[in-house]
């Protein structure tokens, strides 16, 4: 502005200064320094609450429990948590299965018995090849033009999801 400085651009300078300093110490005054009604755990302690959400007292799975987890912590954040949770209680890990028994020497022939009762002739039915069935139409050649397109396929998800 030309001229001389008015004595209240100066006060009004001072005021907002002094307005935008007041307002960051009030809000920096009541910033939580951790999320509101948290506390805080020690890692054994949340390792004992996944545990009891995901898996009974008898080592069974916990299906309310892991259904509430996954669609809280997310795929990502579940699958983290459920690993975590087996490494640190490995008798709660699923079971594997025995390996399957295979034989020492496999069959090679049938069991004498009677003969196997007769079937078909091999090559198909006696008559004219199968096809159109009478009075249809053949097919003609291929017409000219693009093709019809396919409409993509939907994704595979899992249900319920």
């Amino acid at each position: 502005m030309p001229g001389t400085p008015n004595p209240l651009d100066e006060i009004a300078t001072d005021l907002a200064l002094w307005i935008d300093q007041i307002s960051s110490q009030v809000a920096l005054a009541f910033a939580p320094t951790r999320a509101p009604f948290s506390v805080d755990l020690s890692e054994e302690q949340k390792l004992q609450y996944y545990r009891d959400k995901l898996f009974n007292p008898d080592g069974t799975p916990n299906v309310q429990g892991r259904e509430q987890e996954f669609q809280r912590l997310g795929v990502t954040g579940f699958s983290m948590v459920y690993r975590t949770v087996v490494k640190a209680y490995p008798n709660l890990r699923i079971p594997t299965p025995e390996p399957l028994a295979v034989p020492e020497q496999w069959p090679h022939e049938a069991p004498p018995g009677p003969p196997p009762a007769p079937g078909p002739p091999p090559g198909g039915p006696p008559g004219p090849p199968p096809g159109l069935p009478p009075g249809a139409a053949a097919a003609g050649p291929p017409r000219p033009g693009p093709a019809m397109p396919v409409p993509p396929r939907p994704p595979i998800l899992p249900p319920g999801r």
